[in-house]
């Protein structure tokens, strides 16, 4: 197999996985608190994931790292803390979770913008409509907020955190993909997010023990997610650019569609699912390459 197609086929699989992160995020926070929802999603999936590094060919290795490897792990977990707990809160408060997986799109012009910065990746002539679209789609997205304030509380202003600092996290692991296998950063993802979790659970005093409904939804959807997902998206940024995974990834919001309908029986407003098209339209255009490159 070539490596593009490589590269395309992990994206489409971290796709589809991504997806299922949505769904089964949303009925675990329904049954659960956020603290105890990261408590157990987070451990569930560093046994997983070391499961994966423990394997002779799961890929993980420190014995080549020098300090600035273990200092990009730290980098990219305080990352994850602010990109994955404002993601996850977005997913709480959504009524349906397709409308935050398309504000996901917002990410992508993160990357756009911040790959040409500091990776020196080429975009066309289509770069800028492209951009415009993703933000009027993102707008009309939140459209139904009534004030600031459930702006900056609601979905869309908790997804415009997330996507911005999970932007910075794809672009710094496409710049280390080479020295830090993805089941590292899969891992070093998870125990982060674990020990964060942990921290919070203390404080805010909420229980350990939680309905075995939400454990079974919470270990399923942690396999498909901080483990298949993460494991996924970083293995097809080591054989393809990171605007060329997000193209693929910016379909994830027409399978939560799909999927929510069926699990929960209710789609987004009209003028979101809209809102949610033109992001995807607009993400493709940023992608789009002279035809001279």
């Amino acid at each position: 197999m070539k490596a593009s197609t490589r590269g395309f086929l992990y994206a489409f699989i971290a796709t589809l996985c991504g997806s299922l992160v949505y769904l089964f995020s949303k009925a675990a926070l329904e049954e659960v608190s956020l603290p105890q929802f990261g408590f157990y999603w987070f451990l569930t999936a560093i046994v997983f994931n070391s499961l994966m590094a423990a394997h002779p060919r799961g890929g993980f290795s420190l014995r080549s790292f020098v300090k600035a490897d273990y200092r990009t792990l730290l980098y990219l977990g305080l990352i994850e803390i602010v990109a994955t707990t404002t993601f996850y809160q977005a997913i709480a408060v959504s009524p349906n979770p397709s409308v935050p997986s398309f504000l996901r799109n917002l990410e992508y012009l993160f990357v756009t913008i911040l790959g040409i910065w500091l990776l020196s990746e080429r975009f066309g002539r289509y770069a800028r409509p492209g951009a415009v679209l993703t933000i009027a789609g993102a707008f009309i997205l939140s459209s139904v907020s009534t004030s600031v304030h459930a702006f900056l509380t609601g979905a869309s202003g908790l997804m415009l955190v997330s996507t911005s600092f999970y932007a910075a996290r794809t672009i710094i692991a496409k710049k280390h993909i080479r020295e830090i296998r993805p089941v590292t950063l899969a891992l070093n993802r998870a125990l982060f997010l674990f020990v964060f979790a942990a921290f919070f659970v203390v404080i805010t005093g909420d229980s350990l023990l939680i309905p075995v409904k939400a454990f079974v939804l919470i270990a399923c959807g942690s396999f498909v997610g901080p483990f298949l997902t993460s494991i996924f998206q970083y293995s097809a940024l080591r054989f393809i650019d990171a605007s060329k995974a997000a193209i693929v990834q910016s379909t994830t919001g027409l399978f939560v569609l799909m999927g929510a309908f069926v699990v929960f029986g209710n789609l987004p407003q009209p003028v979101q699912i809209f809102g949610g098209m033109v992001t995807i339209a607009g993400v493709l255009l940023l992608m789009v390459r002279r035809q001279a490159e």
